[in-house]
């Protein structure tokens, strides 16, 4: 099967990661364009991958007026997502976008209308559910039950994150809206249940390094009625989460728990904490993690037509829950999310 032809746009930071581990040693796409905007990383990343200068742009509809291509992949700040999906699909290319999806609901929405009208496939970057330990912990509580019905559940998320010189560090509401997209969308892949209403509190620790609120408060309701709370602070100091964050998942005869080293227990009891027993739960690896799982899976899209698990239609519910937050933090209420993204 031949390879597809893949842009990347945006070569430093998360896009270094991108080229250097990913779409670099792809079985799937070869690497024909890259876009920065930023003379250096283009040219760092152009002479380490052996791309010649006519393959290196500042601009995407610069490399599509020079190179066929079947794919794009943005890795740059939200606010341009619409823009390149703009340029991919008026071209006729697929697009696989970094999260969040955008940065506000309207492009969110208006990308996936492109993706619709174009009859091209969007694809959301969430690596965070392609990894063993949550390979498994969907598998326990939507299809093995060892302890029963899901009924309730928490993450804690606790990380000393410094994006010192980045668009993070002053972006608004960036815990929420940057790092919880992908808390919301793990929730959503654990429980099978989307966000229905959520109600947010966010807040800027004194000691944060951020310029807006890196401290996050949740109360979700998901359907059936299912409480789920989160709590979280991106410039925690002391002990740390790891970026999954830790879980504690209620069920009817006893707890399934994700821990600091993302191993999961399984923990039963009596009534009055009797008889309490702990049972570690083996995790196998799966073939393919995070991005390297995601590029595989859009390629699959793309050839397949079928939309991917993380397309950006599923991921309205994800990125509706987490602007649903954004609401309620501002106007102090319960925001549906259903409502906002305009599936009721």
């Amino acid at each position: 099967m031949s390879k597809l032809r893949l842009i990347q746009c945006g070569m430093g930071g998360m896009g270094h990661a991108w080229w250097q581990k990913v779409t670099n040693q792809s079985p799937d796409f070869n690497l024909v364009a890259i876009v920065d905007v930023v003379d250096k990383p283009l040219h760092e990343a152009g002479d380490k991958l052996g791309l010649p200068r006519e393959s290196r742009f500042t601009s995407l509809e610069a490399a599509l007026d020079s190179v066929q291509a079947d794919a794009v992949l943005t890795v740059t700040p939200p606010v341009v997502h619409v823009e390149h999906a703009r340029l991919a699909f008026a071209r006729g290319l697929h697009l696989l976008t970094e999260k969040p999806i955008a940065h506000d609901l309207p492009a969110a929405k208006e990308m996936v209308d492109l993706a619709h009208r174009a009859g091209k496939q969007l694809v959301v970057a969430q690596n965070y559910r392609y990894s063993s330990a949550l390979d498994k912990l969907i598998k326990l509580v939507r299809e093995e039950q060892p302890v029963g019905a899901f009924g309730h559940g928490h993450i804690d998320f606790y990380i000393p994150a410094d994006f010192t010189g980045t668009f993070r560090q002053k972006m608004e509401y960036v815990l929420l809206v940057d790092m919880a997209i992908h808390h919301m969308d793990l929730i959503r892949a654990v429980t099978g249940r989307n966000i229905v209403r959520v109600t947010a509190h966010t807040f800027n620790p004194s000691w944060s390094w951020y310029e807006h609120h890196a401290g996050l408060k949740l109360l979700l309701e998901l359907e059936g009625g299912l409480p789920f709370s989160y709590s979280g602070d991106w410039s925690a100091h002391g002990r740390f989460t790891t970026w999954n964050g830790t879980w504690r998942l209620q069920c009817e005869r006893g707890a399934i728990h994700l821990d600091e080293e993302s191993r999961i227990t399984i923990s039963r009891s009596g009534k009055w904490q009797k008889d309490l027993t702990l049972e570690p739960v083996e995790v196998p690896p799966i073939p393919l993690e995070a991005q390297a799982a995601l590029l595989s899976r859009f390629a699959q899209a793309i050839r397949s037509g079928v939309p991917a698990e993380t397309s950006g239609e599923d991921n309205l519910w994800s990125f509706g829950a987490v602007m649903a937050g954004v609401i309620s933090a501002k106007e102090r209420r319960t925001v549906d999310v259903a409502e906002l993204i305009g599936q009721t």
